[in-house]
């Protein structure tokens, strides 16, 4: 069973997430949160295998700041970055925190459900960078 915390500002996305992950036969979301400044915590407290992360949380917090952190105590659990934001910076600030994967939020479910299965499994996903 894939153990996951979710950390999402928008409760509708984070609701949406938190059942199609639930859903899955081989998931089970161990909580789901608001702000990436709790995330450390929650996953010393719930030991997730996998963190779905925003980038862009509440009170301003940032999900890759969050990652590093969480990286640093607990490396053995895999963190993939989402955003919805096309700022390519990113993807780089997301690979020197040393996250397992990113994606874009315009990926559909059954990818998005792929991806946390083949980051857990060792495997990283992350967007080709564009072509000038």
């Amino acid at each position: 069973m894939i153990r996951i915390l979710i950390v999402e500002d928008q409760a509708i996305l984070r609701e949406s997430l938190a059942r199609s992950v639930g859903d899955q036969p081989d998931m089970t979301v161990v909580a789901a949160i608001a702000d990436a400044s709790d995330a450390l915590d929650v996953a010393l407290k719930e030991h997730p295998d996998m963190i779905l992360m925003d980038v862009c949380t509440e009170h301003d917090s940032n999900g890759i700041v969050a990652a590093a952190r969480i990286k640093e105590q607990l490396p053995e659990c895999r963190v993939i970055i989402m955003t919805g934001m096309p700022e390519i910076t990113f993807v780089e600030q997301a690979r020197t925190a040393g996250v397992d994967s990113f994606v874009y939020k315009n990926v559909g479910t059954t990818e998005l459900l792929g991806i946390i299965r083949s980051t857990v499994e060792g495997h990283s996903t992350f967007p080709l960078a564009q072509q000038s």
